[in-house]
C-alpha cells in the first residue's frame, strides 16, 4: 500500500474536534485506492501560540512546505483576536497563517464548489423551484494571490521610503490610525492570470460547464486587464467552452437566482473572498462549506473547509463535521484516491436524503429527532458506510 503523508493544521475552537473525524474517514476512505494516509501535526493559530509565541510556527510552515500538502482544521477566535491580537497584531491568524502558507505554497486556484441537488434544497435558505437533472453546479473559483491581498508586500520594496511616506504606502502591521491616508496597491500579473483562466476553462471543459467571470472591468484597471486577458485565453485555447462576462455587483444579484449561476464561476482575489462566502450563505449554515486551493504548477495545496472554527462549540460534540469530511473527498481526489472521494460525496448524500442532520441544520418542525447527531455520532455514520 503507497503511503503519503500530509500535513495536518487541527486549528482552532471546534476545529479539531471536526478534524479528528474528517481524518479518520479520509485515512478508511484512501484505502479504496491502495493509500495509506499519515497526518503529521503542524500546530498553527491561537493554540500554538501559548508554545511556540507564533500563531504560524516557523518551524510548521517549514514542514508544510517539504511535505508540500496540508489539511488545514481553521484557525482564529473573535475573543482570542481581540484579546490576544490587541498585543500581538501581527499575530492574528487568520491573516498571519493563511496569507503565509498561501504564499508559501504559491497558491493559486481556490475552488469551492456549492452544489444544490433534491436532498438539499431543504437546506436552502431560499425557495428553489425545479431542478435540471443532476441539480444545480456552482463550481466558484477565486485568484488567491496578487490583488490587495498581496499587493503592498509584494510592491512596496519597489518604493522608495520617502515617497511611501508621502502617498501613505503601509502594511497592516504598521497601520496606526493617526494617520492622516493609507494606500495599499493591487495588481495582476498576466503570467498567473493566464494559469489560471487555463485552469478555469479546463474544468469547465471537462465537467461539461460554462464559465462566468466577475469583474469590475467598467470601473477598475486591473479588471479591465483581466477582462482583457480571459476573452483572449478564451478565443485562442478554449472558443468551445461558452464564456459570459459579469459586473461582480449583478454577479452578487444573482445568487438569489441560482439556477444561473450552473457554471464555472471566475472570481478574482477580493471580490472572490466575499463572493463565495456570499454563495455559501445558500445553505443554513456554512458548516457544509468545502474547499481546496492549488498551485497549478507544482501540484501543492491546502485543503480547508472555510467554514470557520465554530469557537463557541469547542468541546460539545455539536459541531458540524461535514464540510470538513467533503474537503477531505477533494484533497483524496488530488492525491490520486478517486474511488475514496467518491465514496465520500455518495455517503453524503445518502445520509442527508436519510435525514440524518447536526443542529445547524436540524429543522425541529421538519427532521426527525432520532436523526440528529453531533460531531463524533455524524463521522461516525460515514466510516460505517466505508
Amino acid at each position: 500500500m503507497e503511503e503519503r503523508t500530509i500535513a495536518h493544521v487541527p486549528g482552532d475552537g471546534a476545529a479539531p474536534e471536526m478534524m479528528k473525524v474528517a481524518r479518520e474517514v479520509a485515512v478508511k476512505a484512501a484505502r479504496h485506492d491502495g493509500i495509506n494516509l499519515v497526518f503529521e501535526e503542524t500546530p498553527a493559530g491561537w493554540s500554538a501560540f501559548e508554545k511556540f509565541g507564533d500563531t504560524m510556527p516557523a518551524s510548521s510552515l517549514k514542514r508544510i512546505r517539504e511535505l508540500g500538502i496540508v489539511f488545514f482544521g481553521g484557525v482564529g477566535s473573535p475573543l482570542l483576536d481581540d484579546a490576544l491580537g490587541k498585543a500581538h497584531p501581527g499575530m492574528k491568524p487568520e491573516t498571519h497563517c493563511l496569507l503565509k502558507i498561501r504564499d508559501t505554497l504559491g497558491l493559486l486556484v481556490n475552488k469551492r464548489p456549492v452544489i444544490i441537488t433534491e436532498e438539499l434544497k431543504r437546506l436552502t435558505r431560499l425557495k428553489i423551484g425545479k431542478l435540471p437533472p443532476g441539480g444545480i453546479h456552482q463550481i466558484w473559483l477565486r485568484f488567491l494571490k496578487q490583488d490587495t491581498y498581496f499587493g503592498t508586500a509584494d510592491l512596496i520594496h519597489l518604493v522608495p521610503p520617502e515617497i511611501a511616506a508621502l502617498i501613505g504606502l503601509k502594511l497592516k502591521p504598521d497601520v496606526t490610525g493617526d494617520e492622516e491616508r493609507v494606500v495599499e496597491f493591487a495588481y495582476y500579473s498576466k503570467a498567473e492570470l493566464e494559469k489560471y483562466f487555463r485552469a478555469a476553462f479546463k474544468l469547465a471543459k471537462s465537467l461539461g460547464l460554462p464559465v462566468i467571470s466577475g469583474d469590475k472591468a467598467n470601473i477598475m484597471a486591473r479588471y479591465a486587464y483581466w477582462r482583457i486577458i480571459m476573452q483572449r485565453i478564451h478565443d485562442e485555447e478554449f472558443p468551445d467552452v461558452p464564456l459570459t462576462h459579469q459586473l461582480v455587483d449583478s454577479l452578487n444579484g444573482l445568487l438569489f437566482s441560482p439556477e444561473r449561476l450552473h457554471a464555472v464561476i471566475v472570481c478574482g482575489n477580493e471580490q472572490g473572498d466575499t463572493a463565495t462566502d456570499g454563495a455559501n450563505a445558500i445553505f443554513k449554515e456554512l458548516g457544509l462549506m468545502f474547499s481546496s486551493s492549488v498551485n497549478v504548477d507544482t501540484g501543492e495545496a491546502m485543503f480547508e473547509s472555510g467554514a470557520g472554527t465554530a469557537y463557541t462549540l469547542a468541546g460539545s460534540d455539536v459541531a458540524n463535521p461535514i464540510g470538513r469530511i467533503r474537503t477531505a473527498g477533494l484533497m483524496l481526489e488530488h492525491v490520486g484516491a478517486p474511488n475514496g472521494a467518491k465514496a465520500i460525496d455518495e455517503i453524503f448524500f445518502e445520509l442527508v436524503r436519510e435525514g440524518y442532520r447536526t443542529c445547524d441544520i436540524f429543522d425541529p418542525d421538519e427532521d426527525d429527532p432520532g436523526k440528529l447527531v453531533g460531531t463524533a455520532g455524524m463521522g461516525g455514520l460515514f466510516l460505517a458506510r466505508l
